[in-house]
């Protein structure tokens, strides 16, 4: 927003939403007229296990990272949480 702080998010979700609806028009929109408003956000110091938990609950594959006036300090995605685990034989 205009004070730094996030506003939204567009993700993979979000497009699959577009293209299920089959309303090609969506796509000539602005981002902010499609993206998840308010998302689920994490602060820049929660842990790795927390930020799993929020995974498992919530069924989300991103989390926005925010510092602690929320402005945007990064992203997590789920695969970056898979890429720390180790490997099945």
């Amino acid at each position: 927003d205009d004070q730094g702080k996030l506003d939204g998010i567009f993700t993979d979700s979000d497009l699959a939403r577009l293209v299920e609806a089959n309303d090609f028009a969506l796509f000539s929109r602005p981002i902010r007229d499609v993206m998840t408003r308010s998302p689920i956000t994490c602060p820049i110091g929660m842990l790795v296990g927390e930020a799993v938990e929020i995974f498992r609950a919530r069924q989300v594959s991103e989390i926005p990272v925010v510092d602690a006036a929320d402005r945007p300090a990064g992203i997590v995605d789920i695969t970056h949480l898979l890429d720390l685990l180790p490997e099945v034989a």
